[in-house]
Formats: C-alpha cells, sequence, structure tokens
C-alpha cells in the first residue's frame, strides 16, 4: 500500500530532552485540606452565560477503578466522589486517546492536535510552548487560567495566569513545585494528591480575579507507578482481597509479535524491590511518623512473602493483589481530593456555574493479559475515563455511548468558554453532547499512534482505528496487523485479521485507517533507532529475592545439637583444630545456635562447598552489633584465622562482603552509591528480629542478600572452595542463629 510506504518513511527526530504544611513528627490521617473558609462567589451571582471551568485530571487511571464504570473493582475499591461527578452528570464509555504517553497525551489536550502535529511524540520530547494551546486563546477570552500539579511537557507552561507544578513525574511524598519564581521545596509530611488539591482551592479563594471566568487545571500525580498511598490508607486496602482479571494469566496465543515480546507482564517485569515494596526505596521525603507505619506494614509483608515464598503463578498472584493495593489506595486518595474540591465548589456557590470534567491522561492495565503500564492501543490502555457535570445543562445520570477523545478537549473548553474553535484544530467539541444534542455528522471511529520503541516495556510501534465495533492495529516496523472483533471478543483475546470470514472486514478497516491517517494529516514516522528494548536495570542495589522451593536442601544444623560444626581456634597455641568437645561461647538452645561475645571466633562446618547457595536467620542485639556470616573459608596450616568471604552483618552497615583479613570487597565504584543507600533507607538488617541471610556464590560472582534485598554483588575467584562459618565480633551481646541450610548449584 503507498499509505504503508509512506508511513513509514524517515522523519528527522525532534530533539528530546530528559525530561497546607503536616507536622513533622505526625503520620498522615484521612486527609483534611487546610484552606480559609468558602466565601461566597460574585460571579456564582451574576451572569451565568459563561461557565468556569474545572478540569480534574490523573495519571494512568483505569476506567476498572472507578465505580461508576461498574467493573470487577466497584465493591472492593468505591469512589463515591468521582461516581458522584457520574451520578450529578454523564458517564462516558467510549473516551480514547491518541497516544497512550503521559507527555504526549498532555500536548494534545493543549493543543488539539495529533502528537505529529503538535511534536510531542515521546516522553523525551520537550513541548513547543509557543504554539497555539487552547489557554492562550481562553485568556484573549477573556478567562483566567491556572494549571497546579503535574505538568509533565518539560518546558515552562504558557497561556497561564497562575502555574504551580511538579518538576517531572513529582514526588508522591513531600513534592517540590515549580513556580515562575523558582522551585519551591516540599513540606515534609505533605502528601501529593492533597497539595495539589489545596493549593487549587487557595488560587480559587484567593488569587483569582473574581469577576473572571476561570480554567482551572487540577493535574494530578495519581496513580502514576510507584504507587506510593498516603499511609493512612495502608492498612485498608492490604486487608482487601481484589477480583483478578479473566485473563491475567494470557499466554498470547492468537496475538502477534508485539504481545509475545513486551516486557510489561507482572510475571517478569513487575520488580519485587520498587513495585511491591519489599525494599524502602522513596523514604527520603517521608516524615518520621509517616516512616514508622509505612514500615510496620511493608515489614510485616515482606515477613510473610520470604516465609511463604510463593512461585510461578502463585507469585503473579501474590504480586497482583499487592499491585492492587498499592495502586487502589492512590486511587481512593484522588477521591477523596475530588471530593474535597466538589464540597468547595459547592459551599463556595461556584458549582451553579462550573463544568467538572474528570479525565486521565490514559487507561492502565490492571493485570489484564497478565500486565501493567499501558501504550498499547489494546482496550485497557486506549480507553480513558471521562465523567463530565455541568448543572442545569447536562442531564444528570445520563450514559453517553458516542465515540470521543482526548483530542477533542480543547476545542470542548473554547466551545464552553463561547469562544471560536481554530479550523486547524482537530477535534470535535463535546458541548453539544453535554447537552444532549449529538450532531449528525459525529465521528464513527477514532486513529491512534504509539511512536516509543525500543523504549521501556518494549512495545512496539504502531497505529491503528478503532469504531464501535472493530479496531485493526497496524505494527508497521514488522508488518503485522491485528484485528479484533469487540463485540465477540471484548477482551481482545484472538486477532481475526487472517480469518476468512472477516477478510472484508479486514478490509474495510484498512481502508479506515487509511481515511483517517490523510484526515489526520499522518506524516511520515521518525526512522526506527537502535538500542536497548527492555526496563533497565535499577542503578542501586536492592533487588528482592523471594527464595527458591523448598527441595534440594542440605540442613547444617539439625536444631538440636552442633553436629558438624567445629572452632577453628587450637585450645593450646600450636594444638590440633577439632571438633567441638567442650563449647566455649556457642550452645544449642530452643532450636537455635547462641554465639556469645567470649572468644570473639568463628565456627566453622566441617563440609566443604564451591557453588551453592547459603540461607539462614540470623537475630542480633539492638545496637553495638558485629558478627559476619563466612562462606568459602578455610584455615590455612599454621594459623588460627580463617581466610575466606565473609557476609558483614552489623549496625553500621549490613550485607558488605569481606575478606577476611582484606577488607571491603565491593567494587569501589559502587561504594558512594551504596553507603548513599543505607544512609537514606537505614541498614537493610532489622536489630532485634529475625532476618532471612543469603548468599550465593557460584563462578566468581558473589551476591549476599538481607531480607530478600541484594547488599552486595561482585566477582572475586580467590576463594573458590571452603566452609560455612558464624563469627561473633563485637564486646558484647548474644547473637541468634536458626534455618541454616544449603543447596549446591
Amino acid at each position: 500500500m503507498k499509505t504503508l510506504r509512506l508511513i513509514c518513511l524517515p522523519l528527522i527526530l525532534l530533539s528530546a530532552c530528559r525530561v497546607s504544611q503536616t507536622s513533622e513528627n505526625s503520620a498522615d490521617k484521612a486527609p483534611q485540606v487546610t484552606r480559609p473558609k468558602a466565601q461566597p462567589s460574585p460571579q456564582a451571582k451574576g451572569k451565568k452565560e459563561r461557565p468556569n471551568i474545572v478540569f480534574i485530571f490523573s495519571d494512568d487511571h483505569s476506567y476498572e477503578a472507578i465505580s461508576a464504570y461498574g467493573g470487577r473493582l466497584s465493591k472492593v475499591a468505591p469512589t463515591p466522589n468521582l461516581d458522584r461527578i457520574a451520578k450529578e452528570g454523564i458517564r462516558f464509555d467510549n473516551c480514547f486517546v491518541t497516544n497512550a504517553l503521559c507527555g504526549p497525551s498532555r500536548a494534545v489536550i493543549q493543543t488539539g492536535k495529533h502528537s505529529h502535529l503538535n511534536g510531542f511524540m515521546e516522553n523525551e520530547h520537550r513541548f513547543d510552548g509557543s504554539q497555539q494551546t487552547f489557554p492562550k486563546l481562553l485568556q484573549k477570552g477573556g478567562y483566567q487560567t491556572a494549571v497546579i500539579g503535574k505538568w509533565h511537557l518539560g518546558t515552562d507552561p504558557q497561556g497561564y495566569d497562575f502555574w504551580n507544578v511538579l518538576p517531572g513525574q513529582g514526588t508522591y511524598y513531600a513534592p517540590d513545585f515549580r513556580t515562575p519564581q523558582g522551585l519551591v521545596a516540599g513540606t515534609p509530611g505533605e502528601y501529593v494528591t492533597e497539595a495539589v488539591v489545596s493549593k487549587s482551592i487557595d488560587w480559587l479563594e484567593k488569587d483569582r480575579d473574581k469577576d473572571k471566568p476561570f480554567m482551572l487545571m487540577v493535574q494530578h500525580k495519581a496513580p502514576h507507578r510507584f504507587w506510593l498511598p498516603p499511609v493512612h490508607l495502608l492498612d485498608e486496602y492490604v486487608a482487601k482481597d481484589y477480583p483478578e482479571p479473566k485473563n491475567l494469566f494470557d499466554d498470547y496465543n492468537g496475538r502477534g509479535t508485539p504481545a509475545q515480546t513486551q516486557d510489561m507482564t507482572l510475571r517478569v517485569t513487575m520488580d519485587l524491590a520498587l513495585d511491591n515494596k519489599m525494599v524502602p526505596f522513596r523514604q527520603d521525603r517521608m516524615n518520621e511518623a509517616q516512616k514508622k507505619k509505612w514500615n510496620e506494614v511493608y515489614d510485616r509483608i515482606r515477613a510473610e512473602v520470604l516465609e511463604k515464598r510463593p512461585q510461578g503463578d502463585d507469585l503473579v498472584r501474590w504480586k497482583y493483589q499487592r499491585y492492587m493495593a498499592d495502586y487502589l489506595a492512590c486511587i481512593k486518595s484522588l477521591d477523596e481530593s475530588v471530593g474535597t474540591m466538589l464540597d468547595y465548589l459547592d459551599e463556595s456557590g461556584l458549582a451553579e456555574n462550573t463544568v467538572v470534567i474528570y479525565a486521565s491522561d490514559q487507561g492502565f492495565f490492571l493485570g489484564e493479559h497478565g500486565w501493567f503500564d499501558k501504550r498499547f492501543m489494546y482496550e485497557e490502555s486506549l480507553r480513558t475515563p471521562l465523567l463530565v457535570r455541568w448543572p442545569g445543562v447536562a442531564n444528570p445520570g445520563r450514559v453517553n455511548k458516542d465515540m470521543v477523545s482526548n483530542l477533542d478537549f480543547a476545542q470542548t473548553f473554547l466551545d464552553l468558554a463561547g469562544l471560536e474553535q481554530p479550523s486547524d484544530m482537530q477535534g470535535e467539541s463535546l458541548k453539544p453532547l453535554f447537552e444532549g444534542k449529538k450532531p449528525s455528522d459525529w465521528r464513527e471511529s477514532v486513529y491512534y499512534h504509539y511512536y516509543c520503541f525500543p523504549e521501556y516495556h518494549a512495545v512496539r510501534r504502531h497505529d491503528g482505528a478503532r469504531n464501535s465495533r472493530y479496531k485493526l492495529m497496524h505494527f508497521y516496523d514488522l508488518n503485522e496487523w491485528e484485528l479484533y472483533d469487540l463485540q465477540k471478543d471484548p477482551m481482545e483475546m484472538k486477532s481475526v485479521h487472517a480469518d476468512s470470514a472477516y477478510a472484508e472486514t479486514f478490509e474495510h478497516m484498512k481502508g479506515e485507517l487509511s481515511k483517517l491517517r490523510r484526515q489526520y494529516e499522518v506524516t511520515p514516522v521518525p526512522r526506527l533507532r537502535k538500542g536497548e528494548t527492555l526496563f533497565p536495570p535499577w542503578r542501586e542495589f536492592g533487588t528482592f529475592e523471594i527464595g527458591l522451593p523448598d527441595e534440594g536442601w542440605t540442613s547444617l544444623f539439625d536444631g538440636k545439637s552442633l553436629e558438624g560444626w567445629r572452632q577453628p581456634f587450637a585450645s593450646k597455641p600450636g594444638g590440633p583444630v577439632s571438633q567441638i568437645t567442650e563449647p566455649t561461647g556457642i550452645e544449642v538452645v530452643d532450636g537455635e545456635i547462641h554465639l556469645s561475645p567470649a572468644p570473639q571466633v568463628f565456627y566453622l562446618h566441617t563440609l566443604d562447598f564451591t557453588d551453592f547457595i547459603l540461607e539462614l536467620e540470623a537475630f542480633m542485639p539492638g545496637k553495638d552489633f558485629d558478627s559476619g556470616i563466612g562462606f568459602r573459608c578455610v584455615l590455612p596450616k599454621g594459623k588460627n584465622l580463617p581466610a575466606g568471604y565473609q557476609s558483614e552483618i552489623s549496625d553500621v552497615r549490613s550485607g558488605g562482603i569481606y575478606d577476611i583479613g582484606v577488607g571491603w570487597m565491593n567494587p569501589v565504584e559502587e561504594e558512594v552509591k551504596i553507603n548513599a543507600f543505607i544512609d537514606r533507607t537505614g541498614t537493610f538488617y532489622k536489630p532485634k528480629a529475625w532476618n532471612q541471610i543469603r548468599v550465593a556464590c557460584k563462578g566468581s560472582r558473589i551476591r549476599t542478600w538481607i531480607n530478600g534485598q541484594l547488599c552486595s554483588d561482585l566477582k572475586d575467584s580467590k576463594h573458590k572452595v571452603g566452609t560455612i562459618g558464624l563469627q561473633h565480633h563485637a564486646k558484647e551481646g548474644l547473637y541468634r542463629f536458626r534455618k541454616i541450610r544449603i543447596r549446591e548449584i
């Protein structure tokens, strides 16, 4: 097809660039936004011809996570305030995005143009704010404009009388904000969703010109990855059981290469350390009370998973439940903030003449197809929630099934303001639909285009068309097609593009796609770049491991005796080293090995090992402890001190690999990073508690984990074979060990 050859022509890439105070000592309670008592608005008493607009916009919010849509999560995680907008206005069931990615979606809304025309096709691009945008046109038309919260377009907002935005993705706790005057540091104890709505209400109450109509964009970070909920919701959402999607264990048969080669599965891609919070990352912005509550909840979860060690499908299910608990708790906070805004509009008298619109930058996979994230044109990503309340105009409780798009928002805002819609904008005003008047020539299909590959999650570039029944996707770099009959196959489990029964439909949808490409002036795509396709490893230690199955292990301690253990020191200088006959400083108590500080020595096992995984549990005092778990240790002839490696366990630094008699073995280039991580998160090791220790030696590679957290990873083949040891190396304190076992590789 000529159209195919045209769309694959190279194009020069655009320039890219990476783009109320709470007490320090109190954890956040149920959110209470500090604001002055709402005063009746002068505008609310006056003319009603030009309504105010409050556009509440979230990030990665699946329609499945709004109970008004009646999805599988509606009963376990209701959203009463978002439901209120739907009940008092309109719920749109077929709102789609043009490019399911954070920045590109926002650029489409600013300009009313597809990504290829507004110049922002990927998150790494920078938005050209000098071009025509709807807020500039609203300003010229007499509206005050403000944007507060997530911006994510790489350049400063233009066309806004007031802007207060998060840098980049922003942070969930103590968020910083960018303003025209510079960066304002975050407030300890503050949570981003509450901060965004608080600042929005402050602007409405204190800073706007009350003689002008306004357009306020309330732009939330939530529920973007890595889903850090406010601590007051942790217990409630961790305790819930979340229904699984029917295709959680999708095997991708019936789909093409892209679905089979993506990197966005819960099984493989979802990270136990970062996504499931099994490592205490991102606590540097919490206050002490928040950290305490956070660790109370997640330490318990960590201990449970280390004990149960789910594998295979059971691990996928465990990840799904953890994912939903965090994601939906973020949604709950978002819903509460929507309630705060609606209450303010009611109290101030603004509600009567204010259009409230709620939407998200795209949908999100909540375990459907076994995935998280977005990007694909599959329904969970393509479709976004859209709820609209317009008192006195939009009949309450209405459900609209017309095909609408985020491409329409800019023109809708202008039309609501009674302003002319520029002819070069590519959408359609939704105002007639708000009023219950569907234009006779309303669109029959929507166009989609995703540009980012190679990129995180390895979703191949594609464009496509969707009408009320069928969806056609073209992965043009692979020249692969997928066609879905959404009426018969709503979960999109089998492409019918090669089914002879759908031959006519396939050709029709190809024609529809060609028509949309012409209509929207689709330009040749950039040349396919080279590079990594998978999500890169995180540049900090923290990979979490839950352990291996219980089969194949050899116990090194039977819980009853010291059989197999020996003291390496001779009882007399020059005397023989032998099995412990009269233990000194070591004894078995209640199924545990207890070590006391005298003598401060290693106790070695009699068996030798080369490549292995060693696991045990250790319990240390509350402070001033210093122990070692030795491995590949040998006692050189004529020496009393073993040579070999040990995983150092101390109240200063835990998990580091130490070469006895030499020093720390962590790579020099990692030293600063390791120390910074420990300073930020605290020691990996939990004093006065049982901790799981793991050591893996294979060839020259040695790794140690404390409580599932990777602490050290290096290559050194100096000590290749030896035995296992336990050491007490402090002046006081009782050290306890149990469940010591080894598995040869």
